[in-house]
């Protein structure tokens, strides 16, 4: 499915999107949570850039395995481990995917022109694909969404990361954001599918922002 979705993409422009939360509660991952900023259209919902950041002094990267992180009502409870084991090694591999993308050397271990990479999976909620598939024939009413942020049914993921120079731990960005899958016309029939195209935007999110604050020399797209 993820193959023939990154098709669809490239041909169509978009596979079932993911929309951005309205809301998202931190979850203890992050060790200060007080200098994050509610973000600005395009950013997660919460950020934070370090103003003395140069992230052209970095060439490569060191990516911590991805941390699944369950505060006390967190719906990550529910899910088999199994299936957390699964999406914490896929949301790793995403991060990976884009460091490679922009061109900085995977590492394992702190040093000159090493930034380190810490994510946490803190939210992660299967669709139900009957309903997702029949909503999808007959759209629940607008105020669904409006009254919780997200739509009825659909999956649903949330993140925190933040990036540091590996040697001093000085935090050079942080963020945490909350995704749910749109609607398509045919529904969806893999109950995970919302949580990895989440996933999938975060990649290529962090892409474009590492394109950016590095000065790229190629066209930096937003995905």
């Amino acid at each position: 499915m993820a193959a023939a979705c990154s098709l669809l993409i490239v041909a169509l422009g978009g596979c079932s999107p993911t929309e951005q939360a309205h809301h998202v509660k931190p979850s203890g991952f992050l060790s200060d949570y007080s200098r994050l900023r509610p973000g600005e259209r395009g950013e997660p919902l919460l950020v934070y850039l370090n103003p003395g950041r140069d992230f052209r002094a970095y060439d490569k990267v060191l990516v911590d395995p991805v941390t699944v992180w369950k505060s006390p009502d967190s719906t990550l409870a529910n899910v088999p481990p199994q299936d957390l084991e699964h999406l914490a090694i896929l949301l790793e591999a995403r991060i990976i995917e884009a460091a490679r993308h922009e061109g900085l050397d995977i590492v394992r271990q702190p040093g000159p022109g090493v930034m380190r990479i810490r994510a946490a999976l803190t939210e992660a909620e299967q669709s139900s694909v009957k309903m997702d598939i029949a909503t999808s024939v007959v759209p629940l009413p607008s105020f669904t969404k409006l009254a919780t942020g997200t739509r009825a049914f659909v999956g649903k993921a949330s993140i925190e990361g933040e990036i540091q120079d590996s040697q001093s731990g000085m935090v050079l960005a942080a963020m945490v954001d909350r995704r749910a899958g749109g609607r398509s016309p045919e529904g969806i029939r893999d109950s995970w599918h919302d949580v990895e195209q989440a996933f999938q935007f975060w990649s290529d999110r962090l892409a474009y922002r590492l394109c950016q604050l590095r000065g790229g020399t190629t066209l930096c797209v937003p995905p």
